[in-house]
């Protein structure tokens, strides 16, 4: 007795669009690409402005070796404004490392190991020089 394999195949089953296919796999490898790219990160601190407009995050950042991004939120979206070179140190030392406003809620600053080494002007819309850094470090 000959069976007839193809009969069987041909009945069951689910029928499942090719473009639904391809469409779940570029999804998938899309996902796995963001995955591989974008670095994990930690939230260190998050800290709103003095005036409530404003709100900033800290976080650590690994790739390769640690480093810290400074997100701000002045708006609705959030944007990155700072991103440090890759630390020598190790993720589970801790560097003091803060995020502080400025009284008028117009400044930006980043200290580390108590000393101010990143601001950021929201009136002008661009990072502190180290001259302007350097009256913050005398407190």
């Amino acid at each position: 007795m000959v069976r007839d394999y193809r009969s069987a195949a041909r009945g069951s089953g689910v029928w499942v669009p090719r473009w639904l296919v391809v469409l779940v796999s570029a999804l998938v490898l899309l996902w796995l690409g963001l995955r591989i790219l974008i670095p994990p990160s930690w939230i260190v601190q998050q800290l709103d402005s003095p005036d409530g407009k404003r709100s900033a995050r800290l976080m650590r950042s690994r790739y390769v070796k640690d480093s810290f991004v400074i997100r701000v939120r002045d708006g609705k979206l959030w944007r990155t404004a700072f991103y440090s070179l890759p630390l020598d140190t190790d993720l589970r030392v801790d560097l003091g490392e803060r995020i502080l406003w400025t009284n008028d809620s117009s400044r930006l600053l980043f200290r580390i190991q108590d000393s101010i080494v990143w601001g950021y002007d929201f009136q002008r819309r661009s990072s502190l020089s180290q001259a302007e850094i350097a009256p913050y470090n005398t407190d």
